[in-house]
């Protein structure tokens, strides 16, 4: 069985826009959940998935590997699917129902959706996705601005929304991640930025604080 990030007994951690295989190793040892592999070229995590396949082999099969995609050709995702180079796929731009609904046929996959204003989550409502991240607002970005969202707005759409498996995103850091899961309450958490020493290259002390932190919110049944 294939590891799931939203299927813990506790509250999942992903560790997003990791780039190097020490990187990953060490996210792996402190006890991550997934990791998170940013496809999109003009990301500035980005990691060109042939470089990702020259190590993934070395990562452990009980760690979630999920490919950050936006707006990428239907082929291109299901060939790292297939390949094993992924176990999952997250769809970060303008993905439409349809294209969400047939690539969730063939495997697991999350759609992200940015959270600006009560209007956000009508959006979000009216997706059909079983499992939905929800990120912070930034115009012209797609996700990992460092950039929080109101966290009521996410307790809302988590307690509308009993169905469905919410990923917290945006702006989370050590410092926040607690309150931030005792108030929205999620399936998961996503943090990139908040635990970077620079854009791509992840703080080892952070992710470490990261995690235990968010695992020792022992809040899910």
């Amino acid at each position: 069985m294939k590891p799931n990030l939203v299927q813990k007994d506790h509250v999942g951690v992903k560790i997003c826009g990791v780039r190097t295989f020490s990187d990953a190793a060490f996210a792996c040892d402190v006890g991550a959940d997934a990791l998170g592999f940013n496809f999109w070229p003009q990301s500035k995590r980005y990691l060109n998935p042939q470089e990702l396949s020259a190590w993934v082999s070395d990562i452990p099969t009980s760690v979630e590997r999920i490919g950050v995609f936006v707006n990428a050709e239907r082929d291109e995702v299901v060939r790292l699917i297939e390949n094993g180079v992924i176990h999952s796929a997250q769809f970060h731009g303008d993905e439409t129902q349809e294209y969400y609904l047939e690539m969730s046929q063939g495997f697991a996959c999350m759609k992200a959706f940015t959270v600006r204003d009560e209007s956000s989550l009508d959006i979000v409502s009216n997706f059909q996705a079983s499992t939905v991240l929800l990120d912070a607002y930034c115009p012209g970005e797609y996700g990992g601005s460092g950039m929080t969202f109101e966290w009521s707005l996410g307790q809302r759409f988590v307690t509308e929304s009993p169905g469905c498996s919410v990923v917290l995103a945006g702006g989370l850091r050590p410092d926040n991640v607690q309150s931030a899961i005792a108030q929205v309450s999620p399936a998961a958490v996503d943090v990139a930025s908040g635990v970077e020493s620079s854009p791509g290259i992840k703080d080892p002390s952070m992710v470490k604080d990261f995690v235990q932190l968010a695992h020792g919110m022992n809040i899910r049944d």
